[in-house]
């Protein structure tokens, strides 16, 4: 794909909470999704699903993944769910075809991508496959900022609530916010 048509690329901000770290062990409780332009302005609508996980799946987390998705409500929701992972990946394709007509085209963009695309490509695999191979990874910005420009991180204060839609929109915030400080036009 030319440089040119990928800069037009839509963005495609994911985030998924997970029962582990492992792909190949671990499952998917939720997963949010929202689409932006190159500008960071939002279209469509945002998805935030909570996935449907059998009790002995949930008797699998590790401590600290209980104790963060306790703390947050998610295990809560997950145990109230009727949402299969193929029901979430339609949902999701629903609002990625309206932005990308091809596959390979959309952007994967959030904090740490590569796990998130990990889940992806395990368990959502049509969504998977719309997804083009680059992405844009805010942790790898803001750890160059880090050592580059501490006081531009230090005007950043994160919230780490552990929600994928919380998640999403604090990625995006703080997208914006090196955009403002860093990327200026």
């Amino acid at each position: 794909m030319p440089l040119k048509s990928l800069s037009s690329a839509p963005l495609v901000w994911i985030d998924v909470e997970t029962t582990g770290l492992v792909p190949e062990k671990d499952v998917m409780l939720e997963i949010a999704m929202v689409i932006t332009d190159g500008n960071l302005d939002q279209l469509g609508q945002p998805q935030s699903l909570v996935i449907s996980q059998p009790p002995e799946q949930l008797r699998k987390l590790n401590a600290w993944s209980k104790n963060c998705h306790t703390k947050s409500g998610l295990l809560d929701d997950v145990a109230k769910s009727s949402l299969t992972l193929q029901q979430a990946e339609s949902v999701l394709m629903e609002q990625v075809t309206k932005y990308c007509k091809r596959p390979n085209k959309a952007v994967l963009a959030g904090n740490n991508v590569g796990f998130d695309r990990a889940f992806i490509s395990r368990y959502m695999p049509v969504l998977s496959g719309y997804l083009h191979f680059r992405n844009i990874d805010v942790s790898s910005v803001n750890e160059l900022a880090k050592r580059w420009r501490p006081d531009v991180v230090s005007q950043y204060k994160k919230t780490y609530s552990h929600r994928a839609m919380d998640d999403i929109n604090e990625s995006i915030r703080e997208l914006k916010h090196y955009q403002d400080t860093i990327f200026r036009r």
